[in-house]
């Protein structure tokens, strides 16, 4: 099958397998964009490709720390953009909380549309003992914190006999409170949920995309069974839900897919304080021709938006879905032309 892209934008054509078992191709168009001042976004002069996998979080330079656990431990910096579909749209931010000047916190907020999800990003901070009780102690000034899962509560034991699955990469998990004791505590917490001591278990809380062993993307895989492996397997299980292919952490994950005028929102992350634009259209069509001739007409979806506020850029990708075909029903050619 030959792919034709007459447009500016990154684009791909996948072979996949859809939940219910049928051979489809996935046809995804990219494109990515700088936002300029009073909001104005243009087309970047750099396309991100389509990516097939997820790329996981390292660190920025030699003076960053590394990440807490191996590097195949880490969580996810920008997500696979391959899937055969989700349920609404993904809104995945990278980049850090900025001040001006030195602070112990710095208080972020992301809106797309109506939707609101604050964040309260610490300076570095530890579990001490006071008054016999572990609590969270001050937190060290600084100037740029990265926003990332490691940093929030989660986190697996030292014995790995608990986890926590929403979140295994993070801070605060062990057998014991005491266990805590002189070990980096969470610096990323919602506002209406501070951490203050080791007994706090919050819901993580974060703006990346989440991994497909994490819940609540592992439970939405389906049911794993003997009566999987009996009349299924390797197909997905019958209670395989969409949502499984959702990577935005809940707080970002729309309802509906996004639409051409869309607002988002961020403060806190940029140096200019507030990043605020609006999504522009994808304004593509998708041709798709069969082996007997026969073409077929559809406009890609959006349903990924990936933003990186410190950089003032942002990519959005729309994805349309055809079935592959067999014989004379043979997919042979998709057309992107803008």
């Amino acid at each position: 099958m030959s792919l034709s892209n007459g447009t500016p934008y990154a684009a791909l054509a996948a072979p996949f397998v859809s939940p219910d078992g049928r051979e489809v191709v996935v046809t995804l168009v990219k494109g990515t964009f700088a936002v300029r001042a009073q909001g104005r976004v243009v087309l970047a002069d750099e396309q991100a490709p389509v990516r097939v996998a997820d790329v996981l979080h390292a660190p920025i330079s030699e003076a960053d720390p590394p990440l807490p656990g191996a590097p195949t431990e880490s969580s996810i910096r920008y997500p696979s953009d391959l899937s055969p579909g989700k349920r609404g749209g993904d809104l995945v931010i990278v980049g850090e909380a900025i001040a001006s000047k030195p602070v112990s916190f710095v208080d972020v907020m992301v809106q797309v549309r109506e939707q609101r999800a604050p964040l309260r990003v610490h300076g570095e901070r530890v579990y001490y003992r006071s008054l016999g009780r572990i609590a969270v102690g001050p937190a060290a000034p600084f100037e740029r914190r990265r926003i990332l899962y490691e940093y929030a509560y989660g986190g697996t034991a030292t014995d790995a006999s608990i986890l926590e699955p929403r979140n295994p990469v993070g801070r605060g998990v062990a057998r014991s409170s005491g266990e805590l004791e002189g070990q980096p505590a969470p610096t990323i917490e919602h506002p209406a949920h501070p951490i203050t001591s080791a007994s706090d278990r919050p819901e993580p809380v974060g703006y990346g995309a989440i991994s497909t062993s994490w819940l609540p993307r592992a439970a939405f895989a389906g049911t794993f069974d003997e009566a999987w492996q009996r009349t299924r397997l390797p197909l997905s299980p019958v209670d395989f839900d969409l949502r499984h292919h959702n990577v935005a952490h809940p707080s970002l994950q729309v309802p509906t897919p996004f639409a051409p005028g869309d607002e988002i929102r961020i403060l806190g992350m940029s140096e200019k304080g507030l990043l605020a634009f609006d999504l522009p259209a994808i304004d593509v069509s998708v041709m798709a021709r069969r082996d007997d001739g026969r073409w077929e007409e559809g406009r890609p979806v959006v349903d990924l938006v990936l933003v990186e506020p410190g950089r003032a850029r942002f990519e959005v990708t729309a994805r349309l879905v055809f079935s592959k075909g067999r014989g004379r029903t043979l997919l042979r050619e998709v057309r992107i032309d803008g």
